[in-house]
């Protein structure tokens, strides 16, 4: 069956622009999305399409490769360069009435692992029986705070080089050249994979997911999958490695008779004490209440910042001039230059 183009998939024309792709797709993911449509399998099938479609020609890249090359040009290993290279021999061989035979390991070279296959294999003879590994896989992921601190599983929708069903992977049928998969192994398919994101992700660093990425070929084992997050920031805590830091709000009177504060950690409220004659600025230590330990790391600590606070009404003079009464030094003594 014909891959239904992406521009049809959006619909939207070949010349629109990438504010008017944007706009489509996110209209019709909101339409489809599967917690909008809980149970409905064509719905979730529809948005899986609708998002393989947005990755390609949403990006400026993938685009130009689809516009000039069609779905092929998003194959592992594809190299457009090349590509244009051997479509002009093959139109100078064509018009000076020569003929050509190759084998897809003469072209290895010129196309990498596998990418002449991918591109060429139903033209060609694909008589090769090395076995290579599967390529790696990048994309981002957008992930909450907590859910960074914490670690979390995720279901993730990407276009990635899976073991063709007709031929079982073989790239042959009955020992001739599988139409399906163009004798290859392997056909482009848009899946819902399962990760998981141990705590700690951090915007920008790689996380990597062995066996998630492009099957391998002929046999050979399957690539890895490397998310790249981009983490949000979060309104009360900030993050120094594994350690998260919250700034505390404490009264007046709080800090100078000490008192015990209930405060939300990422794994729920805990009980802290603020000791007496508390200063602002001060730091206080809850153990192992920052990101979540994994593996041989431990987990993290919480540390709150004190800060006083003074009522916005003010205080009345007669007690103020008591708490100023009960200062014994000088507070701006070292305020020297």
């Amino acid at each position: 069956m014909a891959t239904r183009d992406y521009y049809e998939i959006l619909g939207v024309g070949r010349t629109a622009t990438t504010d008017e792709i944007r706009k489509a797709y996110r209209k019709l993911a909101r339409k489809y999305h599967p917690d909008i449509n809980p149970g409905d399998k064509a719905a979730e099938e529809k948005f899986k399409e609708i998002s393989a479609a947005h990755e390609v020609v949403g990006d400026p890249e993938k685009r130009k490769l689809y516009d000039e090359f069609g779905e092929q040009g998003l194959s592992p290993g594809f190299d457009a360069e090349k590509a244009r290279a051997y479509q002009q021999w093959q139109q100078q061989s064509a018009q000076t009435g020569g003929s050509y035979t190759f084998e897809s390991g003469d072209l290895n070279d010129v196309f990498g692992y596998g990418g002449f296959e991918e591109l060429f294999g139903r033209r060609g003879s694909a008589r090769s029986n090395v076995a290579f590994r599967g390529e790696d896989i990048e994309t981002s992921m957008d992930i909450d705070f907590l859910d960074a601190v914490k670690g979390f599983q995720a279901g993730l929708t990407l276009r990635r080089a899976v073991p063709c069903d007709r031929c079982s992977g073989t790239g042959k049928v009955s020992d001739k050249p599988c139409s399906t998969c163009g004798g290859t192994g392997r056909v482009l398919r848009t899946e819902t994979v399962r990760v998981n994101i141990p705590p700690g992700a951090e915007t920008g660093k790689r996380i990597r997911v062995p066996g998630k990425g492009g099957s391998g070929i002929r046999g050979g084992p399957a690539g890895d999958l490397y998310i790249v997050p981009r983490v949000s920031e979060h309104r009360l805590f900030t993050r120094d490695g594994s350690d998260l830091t919250m700034e505390l709000p404490v009264t007046i009177g709080e800090a100078l008779r000490g008192t015990v504060i209930e405060v939300p950690t990422p794994t729920g409220q805990v009980k802290v004490k603020v000791p007496a004659g508390a200063q602002s600025g001060q730091r206080l230590r809850v153990k192992g209440k920052g990101v979540s330990a994994h593996g041989r790391n431990s987990a993290g600590d919480l540390y709150l910042r004190l800060m006083i606070k003074t009522p916005k009404d003010g205080i009345p003079k007669e007690v103020t001039d008591r708490i100023d009464q009960a200062y014994q030094e000088d507070i701006r003594k070292d305020l020297r230059l």
